[in-house]
């Protein structure tokens, strides 16, 4: 059903004989002249497709291991170093609620309970750090990204960034182009750009509903029902 430069996945072909699992790793072994073992058994699994695209990205997926509470994650935003520790764990939840429901919009009720906390003001913004791997000297960067503002930040505060090492932050006013965008995660954190990150909880939940059919689009459209239903209660009262 899906492989790429190390990995096959396989699936049962509904009303053929079944070829068991070891003798089909023997039997592609053999072909190709690769020994072949076998890593695990899924229950389901998604392959997150390309932004620009219905295919699905060669190394992204997620799934529910055979017999086990446990999940796989590859590629998605839960397994990248710079993601924050909010929008990891919300993402593992949404992932949870792909398995209880099936159902997009059962995904995006979970959902909104983490964007309503996070524009609530009520994220520890410990929660929200991001952390990113320096690959050159302050001096060498050309445009004032947000890792580059942690490092001029860190260079006010007479910390310095060799390449290789790493920078942490929480983004407090992505609107700004300088320092003030970020804050390191060493300093005092009482604040946090509510857009930014909502728009990063919003992309990790593409990476989720994406493989059934949702895009960022779709996403959006649904959140914004909850607000219309809010302000519609509200003006009953």
């Amino acid at each position: 059903m899906h492989g790429i430069v190390d990995s096959v996945w396989v699936r049962p072909i509904e009303g053929e004989e079944q070829t068991s699992l070891s003798e089909l790793v023997s039997e592609i072994s053999e072909e190709v002249e690769i020994r072949l073992e076998h890593e695990a058994h899924y229950d389901w699994i998604s392959f997150v497709p390309l932004r620009d695209s219905d295919a699905g990205a060669l190394t992204k997926y997620f799934g529910k291991v055979a017999g086990e509470d446990e999940y796989k994650y590859r590629g998605i935003e839960c397994r990248q170093r710079s993601t924050p520790s909010y929008i990891g764990d919300a993402q593992k939840a949404l992932i949870r609620a792909v398995d209880a429901y099936r159902d997009p919009e059962a995904v995006c009720e979970e959902l909104r309970s983490w964007v309503d906390r996070l524009e609530r003001g009520a994220v520890d913004p410990d929660e929200l750090v991001i952390t990113n791997r320096v690959s050159k000297k302050r001096e060498d960067y050309t445009q004032l990204t947000r890792s580059v503002a942690a490092l001029e930040r860190a260079a006010e505060l007479g910390l310095t960034r060799a390449p290789g090492q790493s920078v942490s932050y929480v983004v407090v006013d992505d609107a700004k182009q300088s320092r003030e965008r970020v804050k390191l995660a060493s300093e005092e954190l009482d604040e946090y750009d509510v857009g930014f990150y909502r728009e990063l909880l919003v992309r990790a939940a593409a990476s989720v509903l994406s493989p059934l059919g949702w895009r960022e689009s779709d996403i959006e459209e649904e959140l914004g029902k909850y607000i219309e239903s809010s302000l519609a209660s509200f003006g009953s009262i």
